[in-house]
């Protein structure tokens, strides 16, 4: 959805040797940061669970040298008989924005490919008839958070961490049960991308302030088309998930997705020792561009999460999972149950 924006923002572009390349117009996609913002909230009680209230886009400007120039853009969400909430983001989140413009500067033959560019954000204010009341400003009409009363701490006295665990970030329980079905599925799949789609419940700890996700199930994604680089979710797979959910009648809700990384194959392929392999990006916490544009179509909620199935050559399979934390998609941790 789009939100009330009241200035223009551009990116000042420039060579390695710091010689302007032009300002250009830049709007990232805004969508992320609102919904992190919104969630946030939500979980510290600040925001209701509907949160239908107005949003805006404002720059954040830079102490130093002031006005046009910014060191990021915050969100703020108004609430009618709520005080007003926000969250400030950095300028990391128009990196997509100015490689695609050092793209097109490569293109014109401004720049030479490879080389290396900064950029600095800049915001200036819409003429006033741009920025009408009723023009750009949008009412929240997301649907509430489909949350139940649940006790956070009965979760964690029986779940086991896994990864970094951040403390701002929301709580999420995986069943051991379902690492091992994903798992499972993996090995079948060797070579191969394979994947499924992560259902569960949202709780609620009043007391703690706090929202989690409780993963109950994986649904094995059917008629997707994978190969060894990217899986493919088609009309058939969401018809067949549609059902399963259905079929099961236990309240659950679509919470993300998951996907195999063959990246012993990869690694084959290019002929890399086993040391180069134990050291490689690609080895853990790798999430390509390709898995954040699903993560944006289909699973745009906030609470949304990935788990990566990493199949390498020098341990066993291993799970990496991302999540949207201040509105870009990052590595995290969560928490693993057992027994349930």
């Amino acid at each position: 959805m789009s939100l009330w924006c009241p200035y223009r923002f551009a990116l000042a572009m420039y060579r390695e040797d710091s010689t302007s390349l032009g300002t250009v117009p830049a709007e990232p996609n805004w969508e992320p940061g609102h919904e992190w913002t919104r969630f946030y909230h939500q979980r510290k009680g600040s925001l209701s669970l509907a949160a239908n209230g107005s949003a805006s886009v404002l720059p954040v400007w830079d102490e130093a040298a002031g006005e046009p120039y910014c060191r990021g853009y915050r969100i703020e969400i108004a609430e009618p008989g709520r005080a007003v909430v926000a969250a400030d983001f950095s300028v990391a989140h128009f990196h997509e924005v100015a490689d695609s413009l050092a793209s097109a500067f490569v293109k014109q033959d401004k720049l030479r490919a490879g080389e290396r560019y900064t950029y600095e954000l800049v915001a200036y204010r819409k003429p006033p008839e741009t920025t009408v009341a009723g023009g750009l400003a949008v009412t929240d009409a997301s649907p509430p958070v489909p949350a139940r009363e649940a006790t956070l701490s009965e979760y964690l006295s029986r779940a086991e961490p896994s990864g970094v665990v951040d403390r701002e970030d929301m709580p999420v329980f995986v069943p051991g049960e379902v690492l091992e079905q994903i798992r499972a599925q993996t090995r079948a799949h060797e070579g191969c991308e394979t994947g499924g789609i992560l259902i569960g419940r949202l709780g609620r700890d009043a007391a703690a302030q706090e929202i989690f996700v409780e993963i109950t199930a994986q649904i094995p994604a059917d008629y997707t088309l994978g190969n060894e680089v990217k899986l493919t979710f088609t009309a058939e797979t969401w018809l067949a998930a549609d059902s399963a959910l259905r079929l099961r009648q236990r309240q659950e809700t679509y919470l993300g997705w998951w996907h195999g990384h063959p990246v012993k194959r990869w690694c084959s392929a290019r002929g890399c020792s086993l040391e180069a392999q134990r050291n490689c990006r690609l080895a853990r916490d790798f999430f390509s561009t390709d898995d954040v544009a699903v993560m944006r179509a289909a699973f745009p909620r906030a609470w949304c999460i990935a788990i990566v199935a990493n199949d390498t050559a020098f341990s066993d399979i291993t799970f990496s999972m991302f999540g949207n934390r201040n509105g870009l998609m990052q590595p995290r941790g969560f928490y693993v149950r057992e027994g349930d």
